[in-house]
Formats: C-alpha cells, structure tokens, sequence
C-alpha cells in the first residue's frame, strides 16, 4: 500500500542530489507506523511529503526467542493502522504535531522520483 506522510528536517542542497543538513537530516516525522516496513517511493519538497510503499511483517514475535508467521487478518489490520497516520487521514499539521516534529526547512521547491 502506499501512502504520504510529512517530511521534517533541513534541505541545504538539491542539485546534483537532495541533501539535508548533518545535524538535522531530511526525514519523515516521527510516528511509529506499528508492524510494517517502509519503501520510499517520491520525495516531494514542494509539498512536504513523502510517498512511501508500506509492507506488513510477515512475522511477529510472540516472545523474545519465538516468533510466528502473520495471518491475513494481522496484515491488514498492520496496513490500516498504519494508514491511520496517512496524509490520507490526517493533515499535516495534526501529525507534526503528534510527532512533536517541527515542519521542514527549505528553500527549494520540486519533486525527487
């Protein structure tokens, strides 16, 4: 599934490649998307976004040396809760703020595929 969340962090160059700052890395905010891992797919500076492929775990722990295959009923309640942090379902400005991240600094403007 993939889905848009905010990006944080400080762009000091663009061109040839996007860096951020060292001290202050361009990064999505600061939100714990549960069982799933993540792909970027599209940094879009303009907009402060990232659009990220979201994959749920095909295993879970079920103690500290055990872990068992997901179910499909697991996966996709790992993909919705996920989703619950999408700019899909909220904006912006409620998931800077429930990640405490500040808004990205930036003087450029475009998207990076």
């Amino acid at each position: 599934m993939r889905m848009k969340i905010p990006i944080t962090g400080t762009v000091i160059q663009v061109n040839p490649c996007v860096i951020g700052a060292e001290n202050d890395p361009i990064r999505p905010v600061e939100i714990n998307l549960g069982n799933v891992s993540w792909t970027l797919i599209k940094l879009d500076l303009e907009n402060e976004e990232m659009e990220i492929e979201v994959t749920p775990a095909d295993r879970i722990g079920i103690s500290d040396t055990e872990d068992r295959p997901t179910t499909p009923q697991e996966k996709a309640q790992f993909t919705d809760y996920a989703k619950d942090f999408s700019l899909e379902r909220k904006t912006k400005q409620q998931l800077y703020t429930l990640s405490g991240s500040k808004k990205l600094v930036n003087q450029y403007r475009g998207v990076i595929e």
